[in-house]
């Protein structure tokens, strides 16, 4: 595991937070800067480096919301989940009730992607190497959005 050294916090106004986030990712590096910058934040997180890691935290516990890894390869087939997209597709199928919200975090740089990640209903999606602080609002803002629709259904 590739050691992260010192990650720059950002503290953007962190408030101790009961929601969870599951960082679905391969690579250790990001994981870890992640995962300082949403606990300095003020979130609860949970990381998984693969498909089923991913899908074993979801059976056990719904996230809040997910940060996913389009292009993960995690060399691991389960149930021919070979990609980030692929699990979120199987994720919405065989856990209907996975309704929580998805934001993509990849280097994928395809023209297509964010039309590709709409019809599985992603929030938003965001390339590395970008300003984490707009990862970090939209994630707020994602979870704000998912709160405010789940007060109109009861």
């Amino acid at each position: 595991m590739p050691k992260c050294g010192n990650v720059p916090s950002l503290n953007l106004g962190a408030i101790v937070s009961n929601e969870s986030i599951l960082i679905v990712e391969d690579n250790a590096l990001v994981i870890k800067i992640l995962e300082t910058q949403f606990r300095n934040a003020g979130y609860k997180v949970v990381a998984a480096q693969t498909s089923a890691d991913a899908i074993r935290f979801m059976v056990m516990q719904r996230p809040d919301l997910m940060i996913l890894d389009v292009g993960l390869v995690d060399g691991t087939d389960f149930s021919g989940i070979l990609d980030g997209l692929t699990l979120l597709e199987w994720l919405r199928r065989v856990l209907p009730e996975a309704r929580f919200p998805v934001i993509i975090h990849t280097a994928d740089s395809s023209a297509d992607l964010e039309e590709r990640t709409r019809v599985h209903g992603v929030k938003a999606v965001f390339r590395k190497g970008g300003p984490i602080k707009n990862l970090i609002e939209a994630v707020r803002r994602a979870l704000s959005e998912h709160d405010s629709e789940n007060s109109r259904d009861m």
